[in-house]
């Protein structure tokens, strides 16, 4: 009864999304372009996988792209010679994401109820899962490879004695790596977990494994750093900036952070009424940054001209365009992780800085984080925080799906112009 009920809801959720596909949704903004760009050389690899692979060697702009997903689909689309069935197949492997996220809560939080159930459901109201699923792009995929990963993970953890676990994750890491080349810097993370609570032969086999697994990619990149232009084409994405990208990132976490403060146990002011050289660390650095911007030619922070999340396309439309707009938004999202943080702050941190890493761009986009938050912050992340208000059910789900909702909505109208 209990398992009917709930493949009902998810079943209904699906639907919302077959919906989306009949009516062509685009509620990121940018799917349906990315499609339109990235198809043709899906259909040239079809056609003619040496011409079509040629093809997307030579542009730059597809270049720094991993042709993984391109020649799986291509694939696909030879065999069904129908870009409507390989889209209808898409879809239907991208509904295994939200499942996926109820595994590893129900893994994380080691128990199964309503409230797990409703809550990994979430997924089906980011805008980012919804159009790459629509619009058969990369993300979603490389995403469903990164969650059996995470999964495998906190199983490994769970059990570290089960080495099959631990590889069976880092498979599925590099096969997310396959796909998205930037998730490989999470792969540091695991080493580090790896080394801290397992077998140091279990380490040097890991390492082997990775490095066989990795064969085909470095075979890859010495060929296209060799017979193609391949590192003059990451040029595209600008210079590297890692402070600017970290303090974007953080307004973009800041954005999914909201609804989940707004419950009793979130005694940030109290908490540092008594730590309050920590507020004076980071104001420090902050009010450095804004000297920096304010007073001199260097600069650190530069206001996007296109990305840059929720807060920044705020500021965009009331005509704020000043960096240094940026910062305070930054510090409070900065304070408010600390505060969740603050029962494994090195590992934790760790984690945060692997993803700024992994996006040194100018341009950041917030479908890199969306639904890529709910699987860090609430698979990996280790907060006394969010185990209290996921075990003991501390927060709203009507908050939290009127929230979230109500930036799907918003998304949707908004670009359906």
């Amino acid at each position: 009864m209990i398992f009917n009920k709930k493949l009902s809801i998810y079943l209904l959720f699906s639907l919302s999304l077959f919906i989306g596909f009949l009516f062509n949704e685009n509620s990121s903004g940018g799917a349906k372009i990315d499609h339109e760009y990235l198809f043709p050389f899906i259909n040239a690899l079809s056609l003619d996988f040496k011409a079509g692979l040629e093809n997307f060697l030579n542009n730059s702009s597809s270049l720094i792209h991993s042709p993984s997903f391109y020649l799986i689909t291509s694939k696909l689309l030879n065999t069904t010679q129908s870009l409507f069935i390989v889209k209808i197949l898409y879809l239907i492997i991208c509904l295994s994401l939200p499942f996926l996220f109820y595994l590893i809560l129900r893994e994380k939080y080691g128990h199964d109820d309503y409230f797990i159930f409703y809550f990994s459901l979430i997924i089906f109201l980011s805008p980012y899962f919804r159009s790459s699923a629509i619009w058969l792009l990369g993300d979603n995929l490389s995403l469903i490879f990164l969650s059996i990963s995470f999964l495998f993970f906190l199983k490994f953890n769970q059990n570290t004695r089960n080495n099959i676990y631990g590889y069976v994750s880092i498979f599925f890491l590099i096969a997310c790596c396959y796909i998205r080349y930037y998730y490989c810097i999470l792969y540091i993370y695991y080493l580090l977990i790896f080394f801290n609570s397992a077998e140091k032969k279990f380490v040097f086999n890991i390492l082997f494994f990775s490095f066989f697994l990795s064969i085909p990619s470095l075979i890859y990149f010495y060929y296209v750093i060799t017979e193609y232009n391949f590192l003059n084409s990451l040029n595209t994405f600008g210079t590297v900036n890692y402070l600017n990208s970290g303090m974007i990132i953080l307004t973009i976490i800041l954005f999914y952070l909201i609804p989940f403060l707004f419950n009793k146990d979130f005694k940030i002011f109290s908490y540092y009424k008594k730590r309050i050289n920590i507020i004076l660390i980071f104001l420090s650095f902050f009010f450095i940054i804004f000297l920096i911007e304010k007073y001199s030619t260097i600069k650190l922070i530069d206001f996007p001209e296109k990305g840059g999340g929720v807060f920044i396309k705020l500021f965009t439309f009331f005509d704020i365009k000043e960096t240094y707009i940026i910062l305070p938004i930054s510090l409070i999202s900065l304070i408010v992780l600390d505060f969740i943080f603050k029962k494994n702050r090195f590992q934790n941190y760790f984690l945060l800085f692997t993803i700024i890493v992994s996006l040194p761009l100018i341009t950041i986009y917030q479908k890199y984080l969306d639904p890529l938050f709910y699987l860090i912050f609430f698979g990996l992340i280790k907060s006394d925080y969010i185990d209290e208000v996921i075990i003991k059910k501390k927060i709203n789900l009507k908050l939290i799906f009127s929230y979230f909702g109500a930036f799907y909505l918003f998304s949707l109208f908004y670009y359906l112009k």
